[in-house]
């Protein structure tokens, strides 16, 4: 008996000693100010010895301060980078994008788009810029810029802001006949030159896309949607997102390396 309890806690010690050479608990070493988190964080011990570069932002999370000095530069294509925020669920992800958006909203850049999965999430959203001090405008889906088109075009408080959407209505056609919602987004953020934030929300949405072009429209329409506009700040956010293989993150080409997976076209 004494010899099987002794192999046991053996055993639970072993686990405990494996546990932590995997995971660590989350430290924010890129900023030094700002509160620390509030739940109980971990990340894997890899990630944790990594370097980030400095920034002024809340440490609430890591994920925040970056996705806007990564897509700076942009690919060898000439198009601009994408940024995944791969963080579990309850960390807040809506947080980090409403910050991303409200530091490119400072920047100058005052249209942005930010793709979700429900009409709902729109108050979650407008919730995490207030929370901020962030209050420019999230307009409710495309229908709301279809209520508020005048004859003489947009009022000026629908000019500029975050549109918030669902992929639903992205693969959708215009209730005015005329074009799709895809060529109405695209023509409210001004064309193939708009650098402001894209953001797919839940973005694994999107992943089912073949390589000979079959899938989705979903994915079809995610996909177009980044190759139209080439300089747009991309950002993919999903908590499921990177448990995918790479043929489950075509969407993702914007990171570079899901690229030679897509049909030759779409490269």
């Amino acid at each position: 008996m004494a010899s099987a309890a002794t192999a046991g806690q053996g055993l639970d010690a072993d686990i405990n000693l494996s546990s932590v050479a995997v995971f660590s608990t989350y430290k924010c070493s890129s900023v030094s100010r700002g509160k620390p988190h509030p739940g109980d964080i971990a990340e894997p011990a890899s990630l944790s010895v990594a370097v980030f570069s400095t920034y002024k932002c809340s440490s609430v999370s890591r994920g925040k301060p970056h996705p806007g000095d990564i897509a700076e530069p942009a690919s060898l294509s000439g198009e601009r980078c994408g940024f995944m925020i791969g963080d579990g669920a309850g960390v807040g992800k809506g947080r980090q994008i409403a910050a991303v958006i409200m530091d490119n909203f400072a920047r100058g850049r005052r249209k942005h788009v930010w793709v979700s999965i429900s009409t709902d999430l729109h108050i979650d959203s407008t919730r995490d810029f207030r929370d901020l001090g962030c209050h420019i405008n999230v307009i409710n889906n495309c229908q709301t810029l279809d209520k508020e088109s005048r004859a003489l075009g947009l009022s000026k408080e629908f000019k500029e802001g975050c549109l918030f959407m669902t992929y639903s209505t992205l693969i959708a056609s215009s209730s005015r006949g005329k074009q799709t919602r895809l060529q109405q987004v695209v023509e409210w953020l001004g064309g193939p030159s708009f650098d402001g934030c894209l953001v797919f929300d839940e973005c694994h949405k999107a992943k089912n896309h073949g390589k000979d072009g079959t899938g989705t429209k979903v994915a079809a329409t995610v996909i177009e949607l980044q190759k139209v506009l080439p300089q747009a700040r991309v950002l993919y956010c999903s908590a499921t997102g990177v448990s995918e293989g790479l043929r489950g993150k075509l969407y993702c080409f914007k990171q570079g390396f899901c690229t030679a997976l897509l049909p030759g076209s779409q490269r």
